[in-house]
């Protein structure tokens, strides 16, 4: 079956659970494990923390985001927008995020690492990328250059400097995790 965007909006609003969309495709999102999850939440935390007393604030999974230049809708594990929240027409969309995290499980680590990535890369507003790892301790860091071109670094430790937030985010905060 085909779906137009209308057509999906409706069911989206709808369901209880999360689905994407793109080009007349929908697509169910699983749930996550307890793992995926801590990691998700820390970084949530951790920006939250970065971005205290700025005009930006965190989302998590709940998040709806739209891609105009794609026509992807999708919900990321989690980011920061800053400024003004834009919301497409349907009312739940964010359109300018500044900062989008995937926390990579095996299920859907190469569409995120890929499609996902590129998807991503055509909102015109993000600065910064990052594709969580796990269980593996591994971030890899994707920002917009200054000549507006993406570059990308893998950090297994240390912090990850965000200049569009001021600041800085350390991967054993990411990582915290007690037994």
């Amino acid at each position: 079956m085909h779906w137009t965007e209308a057509d999906y909006l409706a069911f989206e609003n709808d369901s209880a659970t999360k689905h994407e969309f793109f080009n007349g495709e929908i697509f169910a999102m699983a749930g996550a494990q307890p793992l995926h999850n801590r990691i998700a939440g820390n970084t949530q935390v951790s920006l939250g923390l970065l971005t205290r007393g700025r005009a930006c604030g965190t989302f998590n999974s709940d998040q709806r985001i739209y891609v105009p230049r794609t026509g992807l809708y999708t919900y990321a594990d989690g980011g920061v927008a800053c400024g003004k929240w834009e919301i497409h027409t349907d009312g739940m969309c964010l359109v300018n995020p500044v900062l989008l995290f995937e926390v990579l499980s095996p299920s859907t680590r190469d569409y995120d690492r890929g499609a996902k990535r590129e998807h991503y890369q055509q909102v015109s507003s993000l600065q910064h990328l990052l594709l969580i790892d796990q269980p593996a301790r591994a971030v890899w860091h994707h920002w917009r250059s200054a000549s507006g071109l993406w570059e990308k670094k893998e950090y297994d430790a240390g912090s990850i400097s965000l200049p569009a937030l001021g600041g800085e985010l350390a991967l054993e905060d990411i990582y915290l995790i007690e037994e």
